[in-house]
């Protein structure tokens, strides 16, 4: 990222065209290109609570309203209750005229130090005790109204059905007219005589009744009435609830802060991320809630080179590169006027490539998986679509880039304690100024085309060798594929 706390300052170009930090985005390795948040599938992997981590099924939390049955949060400031244990006298069982001590559980909220006494609740015997639920007084009429909505879906699913089977079998039937020597004539007569089909057995299916409900009458009247003296009492902030506060108890919606009651702790998710484009996993998470480990992770950050701001200026800019992969690789920084000329020759030999013999072949549709990621046309469409993005962007400045490629060595956690640069290296003194293990430091002189305008910005083109997945064995050195990323630098007042 660019700074700890401004990673927004240099930002690359997604496949949608929109612009992310690197540390938001994936890149996928079959697609070879940049994904972010909006490129890719959401998929809902587990269900779980954030408090005890308890894993809850996805049927069960349908029933709980994806709430935890166990973990309350405070109805004033939204933080975790903590269960507090306190003894009372109570009669002994053995003799009433004893009291003997009693263990009882109350809920306290460590922030504002609320408690459910003052909402009137009392204790409970156990420490997960049966607290109240805020319940709707209107749940039973919600309840009729879904199902009889429910029942609508399924009797319009119903009649569409019907009406795809009686089109199908018409067409159907239409061709046993002319078609004898297949014996299909004998499906038109049994139609004819009003016997059903062999297929069917004679089975009909019922049509869904539609559950009735009564209609909704208006009324003048209303349950809450103001208070008489409403205008003429004197009104304390503190006993009354905010907006915040009967929102998040909708069912229920209390006026006064002694009617708070807790509120069921909501269940978090653990989402899996694939590409839109080739279905594959970019993210994938453990399904134990306590595991912070990932069983996919391409996070671009560990497969795309990283750009830093190392020293801003205009004579002497200087720019950080650093790759954290695995396989070592060769960038290029390149110009967008550059990218344009290369990205034109680079698709006319895409489209050349594609010939009548491999359209013929297998259509695009019929690709699935690698094939329709290596297939010439992806691409060539992939590039084209690239440049379209990039070109639509304003930039103000421009770097003077290096001409050479520079080599980035592979991500080394030993590299790191070496004192010594890595020899056997040409690199341009004037290009290169610094380097050490995975990260070089390249001079990129900035010139300011428009210097009334207070932001500056300017853009350049990654070219960089990445390794497409599923090719890395042992006994095949894999071969980088050039990508090409755009990345824009927002270089503020200089």
């Amino acid at each position: 990222m660019t700074h700890l706390f401004k990673s927004e300052k240099v930002q690359y170009l997604c496949t949608c065209g929109s612009l992310k930090p690197l540390c938001r985005t994936f890149f996928c390795r079959h697609c070879l290109a940049l994904k972010c948040g909006d490129c890719v599938f959401h998929e809902v992997d587990i269900l779980y609570c954030s408090n005890c981590l308890e894993n809850v099924p996805p049927g069960e939390a349908r029933v709980k309203k994806n709430q935890c049955s166990e973990c309350f949060e405070c109805p004033v400031c939204d933080q975790l209750l903590l269960t507090r244990a306190t003894n009372i006298q109570v009669p002994s069982t053995e003799d009433p005229s004893k009291l003997v001590p009693k263990k009882m559980f109350y809920l306290v909220c460590g922030f504002c130090r609320w408690t459910t006494r003052e909402a009137g609740l009392p204790d409970q015997p156990s420490a997960t005790g049966s607290w109240p639920d805020s319940d709707n007084a209107n749940s039973t009429r919600v309840a009729a109204l879904l199902e009889h909505y429910r029942s609508l879906a399924q009797l319009d699913k119903f009649e569409k059905e019907q009406k795809r089977q009686l089109k199908r079998r018409s067409n159907y039937l239409s061709f046993t007219a002319v078609s004898d020597k297949y014996s299909l004539s004998a499906l038109a007569a049994r139609k004819r005589s009003g016997l059903p089909f062999s297929g069917s057995l004679g089975m009909k299916k019922e049509t869904p009744q539609i559950y009735k409900v009564e209609s909704a009458v208006a009324s003048e009247e209303t349950d809450d009435a103001l208070d008489p003296d409403i205008f003429t009492k004197v009104l304390t902030l503190s006993s009354v609830t905010t907006i915040d506060q009967r929102i998040r108890q909708s069912e229920r919606q209390p006026v006064k802060s002694e009617d708070l009651i807790p509120i069921h702790k909501f269940l978090s998710v653990r989402r899996s991320q694939r590409c839109r484009f080739c279905e594959h996993n970019l993210s994938k998470p453990e399904y134990n809630p306590s595991s912070i480990k990932f069983k996919i992770h391409l996070g671009a950050f560990y497969h795309v080179p990283d750009v830093i701001i190392f020293r801003l200026s205009r004579e002497d800019m200087q720019l950080r590169l650093c790759n954290r992969s695995q396989y070592p690789t060769h960038v290029r920084l390149l110009s967008l006027d550059q990218f344009s000329s290369i990205a034109h020759l680079k698709i006319e030999e895409l489209e050349r490539s594609v010939g009548e013999a491999e359209k013929e072949k297998k259509s695009a549709s019929s690709m699935v998986g690698h094939e329709l990621c290596e297939s010439p046309a992806t691409q060539a469409a992939n590039l084209r679509t690239c440049l379209t993005n990039a070109l639509k962007e304003k930039v103000n400045a421009f770097f003077q880039l290096p001409s050479e490629q520079i080599l980035l060595p592979a991500r080394d956690d030993l590299a790191e304690y070496e004192l010594t640069a890595p020899q056997n290296l040409k690199d341009d003194p004037k290009a290169v100024l610094w380097r050490k293990g995975n990260k070089v430091v390249v001079s990129t002189p900035l010139t300011v085309l428009d210097d009334e305008m207070e932001e500056k910005r300017a853009g350049f083109v990654f070219e960089f060798g990445a390794v497409r997945a599923g090719f890395e064995t042992k006994e095949v050195q894999p071969q980088p594929t050039n990508v090409y990323i755009p990345v824009f630098i927002s270089l503020g007042k200089i």
